[in-house]
């Protein structure tokens, strides 16, 4: 293939984001393991934006990531964000954990039932309502992303793993599948496989730790619509529940560390789940309709990797996204490029916090 001015490799939500926002800057090239873009963790996502999640730095990140929704939405490019479904954190009754943050309002047991009849409200102490919350439609985001980057010349490479990449005459020349391409700038995007492929690049592993969440699809209680329940998490965060298509997604929460692969839930997880949950609402899980897991992958600080390797030219890292990569995917797409292309707007003291250089010090 001729050569290009950037190649990412990666097709997540977040890859494709940062593609989609370099290829107003030249040509891209966008590199997938897979079949097809967000074939792992982005595609089984519980894909709900929720301005409390996270640490500081992700709070900040995701209040510009509601701008450019905004933004996407009014430009044509896609709309993602659903209607308000809310999230809502409950405390139950006992536990040591207060549930308390930003942009949560508290409710007492009674008000927490009234929201989400699931809840029992003599098995609760106390919730915390935080209403912006909405669902995402990743179908869309990713839609939108692939048309402008074809729109402006770049191109999608899939099944096509990395298989090895040197850094002459100013250029990365990288074998990707059966490819040989060529661009002045890599950026690794490549979620659990973050570590490895940076050691492709001849750059230090980070300590980017996949972990491994499970989720299921169950029946909800005889007798309730769900349709417009807000998504419910326990304060101890070991437990979330939230409509989907009729039926409800139920997750453990879980955090397993594993090696980077195309995970599965293991019956051990599926089965706290399901204890959890009828511990928490009083409802038995009668019928699983299926079952899925994804890779989160993290740093010790839990703030995401954006920016520049330290120490190995012409590579930047977007990496370690935790759980949070969908809702933040437009902003940190549009903090890639910035760091790309030397025009960072964003906060010093953000930047900071999500540098590759802090880790590698």
């Amino acid at each position: 293939m001729p050569g290009f001015d950037f190649i990412v490799i990666g097709a997540g939500i977040a890859g494709l984001a940062a593609a989609a926002s370099l290829s107003r800057h030249g040509r891209v090239a966008l590199v997938e393991q897979e079949e097809h873009p967000c074939y792992h963790s982005s595609g089984r996502s519980a894909a709900i934006f929720v301005r409390s999640y996270g640490s500081g730095a992700v709070q900040a990140i995701t209040t510009r990531a509601a701008a450019l929704f905004a933004e996407a939405r009014e430009t044509g490019l896609f709309d993602a964000l659903g209607t308000a479904r809310g999230v809502m954190i409950v405390t139950p009754a006992g536990s040591a954990e207060s549930g308390e943050a930003p942009f949560r309002e508290r409710l007492t047991a009674e008000e927490a039932a009234r929201l989400n009849p699931i809840l029992r409200a003599d098995r609760l102490d106390h919730g915390w309502w935080e209403p912006g919350a909405s669902d995402i439609d990743v179908h869309a985001m990713q839609t939108g992303y692939l048309k402008l980057l074809r729109a402006n010349g770049g191109t999608l490479i899939a099944a096509s793993p990395v298989r090895g990449a040197e850094f002459r005459a100013g250029l990365w020349h990288v074998a990707a599948g059966g490819e040989s391409l060529s661009a002045p700038v890599a950026v690794n995007a490549s979620g659990g496989w973050a570590d490895p492929v940076a050691a492709l690049f001849g750059a230090r592993p980070l300590g980017v730790l996949p972990k491994r969440r499970s989720a299921m699809l169950i029946d909800p209680p005889a007798g309730i619509d769900i349709a417009g329940l807000p998504m419910v998490v326990d304060a101890d965060e070991t437990l979330f529940f939230k409509p989907d298509a009729g039926r409800l997604m139920l997750s453990p929460a879980d955090a397993t560390p594993v090696e980077p692969h195309d995970c599965w839930p293991e019956d051990i997880d599926l089965a706290i789940a399901a204890d959890r949950y009828e511990k928490l609402t009083g409802h038995p899980v009668m019928r699983m309709h299926g079952s899925w897991a994804g890779l989160r992958s993290f740093v010790p600080d839990e703030n995401p990797l954006i920016g520049a390797d330290p120490a190995v030219p012409g590579f930047y890292w977007l990496a370690a996204l935790g759980g949070f990569g969908v809702q933040t995917a437009p902003a940190l797409g549009a903090m890639l490029a910035e760091a790309v292309t030397g025009a960072a707007t964003s906060d010093p003291a953000l930047l900071a916090a999500v540098s590759p250089a802090r880790i590698a010090a």
